[in-house]
């Protein structure tokens, strides 16, 4: 079957020609003039207000980064336009997650009920203010949520913010940025039950907010169910397994988990066991930040990539698949793992040999920058989920590229904040030809990599003075 997502993917590997660049604002904040706000507690790390953190923790600038023209070389074209006169130019605000070109183009809104944190209504979470802006009164819920939820979040992406720099390249970008936007947001909510859904009413969201679905598009909800009050406990039931048995298979078909994709059975390649690992994902979003001059070449314990491997195949509470993507990885300089391409398997928390030999040849031609180059000769770790298209496609129809994608950016970002927790320094990239990989791996059929993610020990010149803004 052949489609427009099938084309788009079979054809824009790298970013297509901008011609009319003066035509895309640099503006990368919303407005609504006149709207009625409602603000946030500041700073929002020392606040009880749990949304208030949450969202800063998502979309708020939180970070300050003093830069050098060096390092601001690959975000400009030439020498000639890094801004010298003013030093505060090089002075750069961040966000909690990355994204493509530092473009930003995520966005997120508030759908409260009379329970939420914030007055009842439809609201645009303002990052450069730290407040909400009011764009409906009343209770929408019922518009989005799927269950008894008190605040319900809608995350969205503006095609233009990408489409000025990458071209055609800037759906694949909004798509991997919405998965990477989920898995925060699932990270961050703590103990508010957060549950995301990638497959629901788009163009019924998509008025409710007022968008232009040709500039803006609605891309997954995340929907909050804040603890009640903790009451007193009873005594445990644990010495009656088969009556709770019964209960919980009740509980359990009245709310089923997504059916999982037909799979092809696993290879009959040589499997190496890894040690126990639990990836501490929270504690990782206070450190995550790309490696801005790449990876030094230290050697990675088998302990470490074990724990980067824990975070990658983590299956998030969300409404796709659990094997969507396949979790493949390539691995130089790890202690006790011969250099070669993976499958890693979650569940048996087991690497099953797809390649052998050497990958930094193979991964230096498949990458086009410098920087790309240089992980590929020095970081351990190159993460690559995979996809297959023709299942997704059987069960999301043209959802399936989307999906895809969200959950192949939401993979490499769990991974990236279980490494910060470890520190060790990750990027995520976008100019890597992926396809080159896929023989390697023994693809076969409509499945590909889709993105790469390089980790290792960060070179000592790549940390940059950096400030906290939320504290």
């Amino acid at each position: 079957m052949s489609n427009e997502a099938t084309r788009y993917q079979e054809n824009v590997h790298t970013p297509t020609e901008v011609v009319n660049k003066e035509a895309y604002p640099p503006r990368l904040v919303k407005s609504y003039p006149g709207a009625p706000r409602h603000a946030l507690p500041w700073p929002p790390e020392k606040s009880a207000h749990r949304l208030g953190r949450m969202l800063a923790d998502l979309g708020g600038i939180t970070r300050a980064q003093w830069l050098t023209p060096l390092d601001m070389l690959p975000f400009t074209d030439s020498f000639e336009a890094i801004p010298d006169a003013d030093p505060l130019q090089w002075l750069v605000t961040r966000r909690p997650t990355p994204s493509g070109g530092a473009r930003y183009s995520s966005e997120w809104y508030v759908i409260a009920g009379p329970d939420s944190e914030v007055p009842t209504g439809v609201h645009y979470y303002d990052p450069a203010r730290h407040d909400l802006v009011r764009l409906r009164a009343g209770d929408y819920r019922h518009w989005v949520a799927s269950r008894p939820a008190a605040t319900v979040l809608v995350q969205t992406n503006v095609f233009w913010r990408l489409a000025a720099k990458y071209g055609e390249m800037y759906y694949r970008l909004a798509c991997l940025e919405a998965g990477i936007q989920v898995a925060q947001a699932l990270v961050v909510a703590g103990d508010q039950n957060a549950t995301a859904r990638l497959c629901f009413p788009d163009a019924d969201v998509t008025e409710l907010l007022g968008l232009d679905p040709r500039e803006e598009g609605v891309h997954a909800v995340v929907e909050l169910v804040p603890p009640v009050p903790a009451a007193f406990g009873g005594p445990s039931l644990a010495a009656f397994p088969r009556a709770f048995g019964a209960h919980a298979a009740v509980l359990a078909e009245s709310r089923p988990g997504p059916e999982p994709l037909p799979a092809a059975p696993s290879g009959d390649g040589e499997r190496i066991s890894l040690p126990l690992a639990a990836a501490d994902l929270p504690t990782g979003t206070r450190t995550r930040h790309a490696a801005m001059r790449g990876f030094n070449g230290e050697t990675m314990s088998m302990g470490t990539l074990a724990t980067i491997l824990a975070g990658y195949g983590q299956q998030p509470h969300w409404d796709l698949p659990a094997n969507l993507v396949e979790f493949y990885c390539v691995v130089a300089d790890v202690t006790g793992v011969p250099a070669g391409a993976y499958r890693y398997h979650p569940g048996e928390h087991q690497l099953e040999l797809v390649g052998e030999g050497d990958p930094r040849q193979r991964l230096r031609e498949a990458a086009l920058a410098a920087l790309t180059q240089q992980g590929a000769r020095t970081a351990n770790v190159w993460l690559l989920p995979v996809g297959d298209a023709e299942t997704a496609e059987e069960r999301f129809g043209n959802r399936w590229y989307r999906v895809q994608q969200a959950a192949a950016g939401a993979a490499l970002h769990r991974a990236c904040l279980a490494a910060a927790a470890v520190d060790v320094a990750s990027r995520i990239q976008n100019d890597v030809l992926t396809h080159l990989l896929d023989d390697w791996f023994g693809l076969e059929g409509r499945k590909r990599s889709l993105l790469v993610a390089q980790l290792g020990t960060e070179h000592p010149a790549g940390l940059r003075p950096e400030f906290r803004l939320t504290w």
